[in-house]
């Protein structure tokens, strides 16, 4: 940067600190509001826009909101019901996160905030005062994929003072979810930490890899989504579970080793748990499923041996909600598998394809592994 260039932005750095010190800079504003009668006000500063939406999966349509004279756009909705939920600005037709609201949606498409909508009792995904697990970021040289991966990890309350070894669930993303989203959005830390203090789930680590193969998206009900299932295979095999062995106290036995996931990391999870019966003993599948054409071509040991199948595996567990896009396929699979006469435990719900399902999934499957 030459000499009048740097002035010349200088300059600008200090007029604009000057204006802000004079108060110049417009006034913070408050979004979301949330009220105990569960009505919510949304707000957003974006004087030049022409349209502004709320979109959130506590409405069955965006909601217009309305513009002060001050440029600031909001609307009231509710009451909704009690829930952690995704929601976003429609601006001009492009979908924006609430630059008010610090709880974000970690994704890598949409960008959504959180808005925690409380009943009369605190919810299980809540932080209550019980002691606290802790989440360690990590990352991981992977061959599979040529290049540096994350992961994070929960430990249980305790973890660093016990000196002992914990059975270990690996929870997979799902399509266009981070590493993040699984405690940001799911809040499994909370609700282990609350499930252990109530002596309802057994203490345990807790793997949250980024489940994207740099493969695209291939539509589940594909032989395509398989071979991107057989990549998430060989890098939880050869590099994410020899990671975490190696810098974290876990059981390194099958019977100590679950697996779950949501929407794609569903599909991933039953893929390598089907691949690996000998190092998985526990599967969740929140809005997941298998094709049966996947599982004749790459498991038909597994189908034609349907007593060592059933003695091998201690849970395999599968959830889906009546509104979900995925219900169809996804209790296609469940028929499958009672025609194969592979045992497997169904929930189906109310809801969609939507994170308050997962979240419920989630915390009933944490109350049955290892146990």
């Amino acid at each position: 940067m030459n000499a009048p260039v740097r002035l010349i932005s200088l300059l600008a750095m200090v007029l604009s600190a000057t204006a802000i010190a004079q108060g110049n800079r417009p006034p913070p504003i408050e979004s979301p509001v949330v009220r105990p009668d569960r009505t919510v006000t949304f707000r957003l500063r974006a004087p030049d826009a022409r349209k502004v939406e709320l979109s959130g999966q506590f409405l069955k349509g965006n909601q217009m909101m309305d513009k002060d004279e001050a440029g600031v756009w909001s609307v009231t909705v509710g009451p909704i019901e009690p829930n952690l939920y995704p929601y976003q600005f429609v601006v001009d037709g492009m979908s924006v996160a609430d630059p008010s609201n610090p709880d974000l949606f970690p994704n890598e498409r949409f960008k959504s905030s959180l808005v925690d909508i409380r009943g009369e009792t605190a919810p299980l995904y809540a932080a209550q005062s019980v002691p606290h697990g802790e989440l360690v970021y990590g990352f991981y040289q992977s061959k599979v994929l040529g290049r540096t991966r994350p992961l994070v990890v929960y430990t249980p309350p305790g973890y660093r003072a016990s000196g002992g070894s914990y059975p270990v669930l690996y929870l997979v993303s799902g399509t266009t979810d981070t590493e993040e989203t699984w405690f940001r959005v799911g809040r499994v830390n909370f609700i282990l930490d609350n499930l252990i203090a109530q002596k309802k789930a057994v203490p345990m680590i807790v793997v949250m890899p980024y489940g994207n193969m740099m493969m695209g998206t291939p539509m589940p009900n594909s032989l395509q989504a398989a071979e991107m299932y057989k990549v998430f295979n060989d890098e939880l095999l050869h590099h994410i579970l020899p990671y975490v062995e190696s810098n974290f106290r876990v059981v390194a036995d099958r019977e100590h080793r679950a697996i779950a996931g949501f929407s794609r990391g569903g599909g991933q999870s039953l893929f390598t748990a089907f691949n690996n019966p000998d190092k998985f003993a526990w599967i969740g599948s929140y809005a997941a499923y298998l094709t049966p054409e996947v599982c004749e071509k790459y498991f038909p040991e597994l189908i034609s041996r349907v007593d060592e199948t059933n003695s091998r595996f201690r849970l395999l567990w599968l959830g889906v909600g009546k509104a979900d896009f995925l219900y169809p396929q996804a209790t296609a699979f469940n028929s499958f598998l009672t025609e194969k006469k592979i045992k497997h435990v169904e929930l189906i719900t109310e809801g969609g394809h939507t994170w308050m399902n997962a979240r419920h999934y989630l915390a009933e499957t944490l109350q049955s592994f290892f146990r």
